[in-house]
């Protein structure tokens, strides 16, 4: 997968160009029609003026996409064993899963009261080195986050898991687990009280039994390593229910 750096914003720009034509037309016409008949182009001076903020504008972002930097090309990929980076005219990094911390995905609509969109970033940590972050600007940013989350949790369960038998505790953003139950900081439940977890709404939600609203409630985009934590945490459940 790779970005696709610097498309030219033709729906900003064709709009505003085709209004700016019209007032241009109008402009010259009214200006021609007044020298022929009265002597004075200029009384159609402020017409012209305003067709020239939209003339103006279309030139502006011409000019600001020609001769603006322009982001390197780069191409991200995973395989059976890991992820790789390749930087146009630079070097590959390729990271195997034991080496990367986490991978976290951000989608989030936004809606301006009319329309809505949604953004969609994947960070990719690795525990030593810089980020790889993934953005909307890369051609099937969406199949290829799944792709690649889902091959990271199958090769990160078995190890956390190894973790958590030997006694440690896993931390995932704001809450962390451990064999006995799933809390943050001070404030801890059992994973025999655990009804479910949830993932609804963009919300992470841990539910007790027997109430009705859930015990803790967290956001869904930007928590780490999300699959493997419901994996994990759906087994441990399950393991004290027997």
């Amino acid at each position: 997968m790779r970005n696709e750096p610097g498309d030219f914003p033709w729906s900003a720009v064709l709009p505003v160009g085709a209004l700016g034509a019209f007032l241009g037309w109008l402009a010259l016409s009214y200006a021609i029609e007044d020298q022929r008949e009265q002597g004075a182009w200029y009384h159609s001076l402020p017409l012209l003026v305003l067709a020239a903020l939209p003339v103006g504008f279309v030139g502006y972002v011409l000019f600001s996409w020609l001769f603006r930097a322009r982001p390197p090309q780069v191409w991200v990929a995973w395989y059976e064993h890991g992820a790789l980076r390749h930087v146009d005219g630079g070097e590959t990094r390729a990271y195997a899963w034991d080496e990367i911390a986490s991978v976290t995905r951000q989608d989030v609509k936004v809606t301006n009261g009319v329309t809505s969109a949604t953004t969609h970033r994947l960070t990719i940590r690795p525990e030593h080195g810089a980020e790889i972050v993934l953005g909307d600007e890369f051609d099937g940013m969406v199949p290829f986050a799944e792709g690649l989350g889902d091959a990271f949790s199958r090769a990160r369960v078995p190890r956390d898991a190894a973790r958590l038998d030997a006694g440690e505790r896993i931390g995932f953003g704001l809450v962390d687990i451990d064999v006995s139950g799933v809390g943050q900081g001070d404030r801890r439940i059992g994973w025999r009280e655990v009804e479910r977890i949830d993932v609804k709404l963009g919300r992470v939600q841990i539910r007790r039994h027997g109430d009705r609203k859930p015990w803790m409630t967290l956001p869904a985009p930007g928590f780490p390593n999300l699959s493997v934590f419901l994996t994990l945490a759906d087994a441990l459940r399950r393991h004290h229910e027997s």
